[in-house]
């Protein structure tokens, strides 16, 4: 994919990255560590090991063997912008965190919500995008509002938030999880549960797309700010990643890849 071109982007400061390279040789040859550097810790030197579960469309998904979504391009945009050389890997969305706590990835961009639990595992970067968690209904289901239902059956994907919002309304009988929201959703069509809560944004985009026989019921039950994640204590590829993410919002990237997935920007 061409994104527009950046004239401040680091990686065409090609004159001022050979001085850095130099000088970070020489320091090396000191017999120094990275350590110290105030350098980003990466898996790999020169490249970003970037992770996402690869079933969360239209946020990251596969289009054949390619994997493709909003994610996976915000992905790329801001390898690009920080002159490192794009890895783009997937995994279960409830193996992701500890992925990157063993050094598997460098970084998730994954639609994940910084909560309590995870800040203790994870350093979060500013937000990416706002949404909110939706519940969904199949279209000839007379819900109204979730809180009038009562002892209903809700699918959730594993390791989500939703889940855990589930676990104390009274108008829950079951909570199913599942590999993926759309696998979620598709159980919901078919009949085999009453509704399946994920974000906003991924439901509509798969009624329209994928023709479900699916509504929102209600407002959303909650909103969303999803931020990258990096292993605790890797503050300099933060304060990298922030660096880039205000970037492709302020040179318009940001924009035209939100335009493209969803028609309209979500930050």
């Amino acid at each position: 994919m061409n994104f527009p071109q950046n004239p401040f982007s680091r990686r065409r400061r090609t004159a001022l990255a050979a001085t850095f390279a130099a000088a970070a040789l020489a320091l090396s040859a000191c017999g120094g560590d990275d350590s110290g550097s105030g350098g980003p810790n990466l898996v790999k030197d020169g490249q970003l090991v970037i992770a996402m579960s690869g079933e969360f469309r239209p946020f990251s998904y596969f289009e054949g063997d390619k994997l493709a979504g909003f994610d996976h391009d915000i992905a790329l945009a801001i390898a690009d912008e920080m002159g490192l050389e794009p890895k783009t890997e997937t995994g279960a969305f409830d193996t992701l965190i500890q992925g990157v706590k063993s050094k598997r990835y460098d970084v998730l961009i994954a639609s994940m919500t910084p909560t309590e639990d995870r800040k203790k595992a994870v350093d979060f970067t500013d937000p990416y995008y706002s949404s909110g968690a939706a519940l969904f209904v199949r279209k000839d289901s007379d819900c109204k509002d979730a809180e009038q239902l009562k002892n209903v059956t809700v699918g959730v994907a594993n390791g989500t938030t939703y889940g855990d919002f589930l676990k104390d309304k009274d108008w829950v009988g079951d909570v199913r999880t599942f590999t993926s929201d759309v696998t979620a959703l598709e159980d919901v069509d078919k009949g085999r549960l009453d509704a399946a809560v994920t974000d906003r944004l991924v439901g509509l985009y798969q009624i329209e797309q994928a023709d479900r026989g699916l509504r929102v019921c209600g407002e959303p039950l909650y909103t969303e700010e999803p931020a990258f994640a990096v292993d605790k204590g890797n503050t300099a590829l933060v304060d990298e990643l922030n660096e880039a993410l205000a970037t492709i919002k302020e040179n318009g990237t940001y924009a035209e890849l939100s335009t493209k997935w969803f028609g309209q920007d979500i930050s």
